[in-house]
């Protein structure tokens, strides 16, 4: 069996984050958020020289094609990777494009733009549409750099991309991720003739290939890769571009890497100074999560899409309802991703325009449900809609970062990082989004921590999209329980079949076939973990659930009893 990667092991300073209270929570994620920047353990870190020559690498190949007519720059993931990717061409081409320059930077994101707000169900484990989505964007490209983010060197979707442009002429291939290479993923991939490792190893020889991947430590909840691992993707895709459109000598590139980079680290020590604050406000996510109340983020500009990306990674990450969290951005799809891009009729959750949360969800607030204000210095309408959130009984809350709060807001906690470094890219707030990204992820994971969706640092109510996200929760149950993979893989397939006899059939299925099958399927880790510690029926284990729904309570029920 293949060993864990670093992105899919426990964190050892986390292993009691769901006992701690919302302050000490928030000192935990402080604390992991550290190892960005001063590693972990013997593995290469963010500063140290060989992954900055690598960094210098990337900004000369990314120098040599951005902004010309004739190149493309490609920057690709999967779920939170595929937003991050999206976040950056979006900066990136609004930067271009006030310098008079071919705004040539696109995002594929795996199940397209619906994947934005809602995974894309077998969307990452698909590599013939993969190539299908880069072959478009390279066509009549003379020129082509490739950026295949994956957190965990392991989305199929960008080992088949990747492998298929660095065969070809005139492409450079850059591979983001936060693994040591021989932990890459090597399970085998469907509809294809390899795995993410055997894809690595034939282009890691090649002279338009390049793996960065410094180690950052695993996740504070585990396999939580939206968390540290996509903050240093999105740092890293702006030092990257900054440096290439900046044209520093190249002696110079290193100073100017380890100059950025510190800019990061100072906003980070800036955040949490306000460790206190953060913690209230985790302490209200908590508190309307227990109530089965909802988390709404009203926002403007890119304070406001930050809150659209966090809503969007709470249902897979911690099995929430689509509407449990919610992201509302004054402009709706036309600030997002512009003129021509509205997906507001799909379903009620791409409904993401301001106007949506004040005509259908403020008329039905309560005191159970919590509103947080993003970028009101940017739209007067945000601070309207957290007043009248207000009146109409519901908890109210800013977020405020690179900028002093200009007025006195009658809200129940507000968060305010007031001074922030010089941003890198002219006219794009890459700091105060970053600092942002930090204070939301502490408060949706903080919330879900504390209404029981944790057991120690590992989720267990999470959703099976994908082949990782499958492979995962076999890992989570092994883990808890002891049991082997095989035992392990029974209990869950149990779980999402609901039924206590595994037939063979089951047992020769492919992983997307499970996958499929367990899509509206409610508490599939919690009743294995239940089914497995137990030694119980599908029904017992549903029945342990509902009287005891935070899982770390039932299962220390079950184990108390049957010791």
């Amino acid at each position: 069996m293949q060993k864990l990667s670093i992105t899919e092991i426990p964190n050892e300073l986390t292993m009691d984050i769901d006992v701690a209270s919302p302050v000490g929570i928030v000192r935990l994620l402080r604390s992991t958020d550290a190892q960005i920047y001063s590693g972990y353990r013997g593995y290469p870190a963010l500063c140290d020289d060989e992954i900055v020559s690598k960094i210098v690498q990337a900004v000369q190949w990314t120098a040599s094609v951005l902004g010309r007519e004739d190149s493309v720059v490609i920057i690709s993931g999967a779920g939170t990777s595929g937003r991050l990717a999206m976040f950056a061409a979006r900066a990136f081409n609004r930067y271009l494009r006030s310098h008079q320059r071919t705004p040539n930077v696109r995002y594929l994101i795996a199940g397209g733009d619906l994947a934005l707000i809602a995974a894309q169900e077998g969307a990452e484990d698909d590599p013939l549409t993969a190539i299908s989505d880069v072959n478009a964007l390279m066509e009549g490209k003379r020129h082509v750099l490739y950026i295949g983010v994956t957190c965990g060197l392991s989305a199929p979707y960008v080992a088949s991309q990747m492998f298929h442009v660095s065969r070809r002429r005139g492409a450079n291939c850059i591979l983001l991720g936060f693994n040591p290479a021989d932990l890459a993923r090597d399970v085998e991939i469907e509809n294809w003739n390899m795995t993410f490792a055997g894809a690595l190893r034939a282009v890691s020889r090649r002279k338009n290939f390049l793996l960065l991947n410094p180690v950052v430590g695993p996740e504070p909840v585990t396999g939580s890769t939206r968390m540290k691992s996509g903050s240093a993707t999105k740092l890293l895709l702006e030092v990257i571009f900054a440096l290439a459109v900046e044209k520093a000598r190249p002696n110079a590139l290193p100073e100017r890497v380890a100059a950025c980079l510190r800019g990061y680290e100072q906003t980070r020590l800036a955040v949490y100074e306000q460790t206190a604050a953060i913690g209230r406000l985790v302490e209200l996510g908590g508190r309307v999560l227990r109530a089965n109340g909802h988390i709404y983020y009203v926002g403007a500009g890119t304070p406001g899409i930050l809150g659209t990306v966090d809503a969007s990674e709470c249902p897979p990450t911690f099995g929430a309802d689509f509407e449990t969290v919610r992201g509302f951005i004054a402009g709706g799809w036309r600030t997002l991703l512009g003129p021509g891009h509205d997906l507001s009729h799909e379903a009620p959750w791409y409904r993401i325009a301001l106007e949506e949360f004040n005509q259908v969800k403020l008329p039905t607030l309560t005191s159970k449900d919590l509103v947080v204000g993003l970028g009101l210095h940017l739209d007067p309408q945000v601070g309207k809609a957290l007043q009248r959130s207000r009146k109409a009984g519901a908890l109210t809350a800013v977020v405020q970062v690179g900028r002093p709060l200009t007025r006195r807001l009658a809200v129940d906690v507000a968060v305010c990082v007031p001074h922030l470094p010089r941003t890198i890219i002219s006219g794009a707030p890459v700091f105060e989004e970053y600092g942002t990204k930090l204070i939301l992820n502490a408060l949706t994971t903080g919330g879900h921590v504390l209404s029981g969706k944790v057991y120690q640092n590992r989720m267990v109510d999470l959703r099976i999209s994908n082949n990782k996200l499958f492979y995962r929760t076999i890992g989570i149950i092994q883990h808890i329980t002891g049991l082997s993979a095989d035992a392990a893989r029974r209990y869950m397939l149990r779980s999402i079949y609901n039924t206590d006899r595994i037939t063979p059939s089951m047992l020769r299925a492919q992983p997307s076939q499970h996958v499929k099958a367990s899509t509206d399927v409610p508490k599939v880790v919690p009743k294995a973990l239940i089914m497995a510690i137990g030694r119980t029926t599908l029904a017992e284990a549903e029945r342990v659930l509902k009287e005891e729904p935070v899982v770390r309570e039932a299962i220390q029920r079950l184990k108390t009893a049957r010791a």
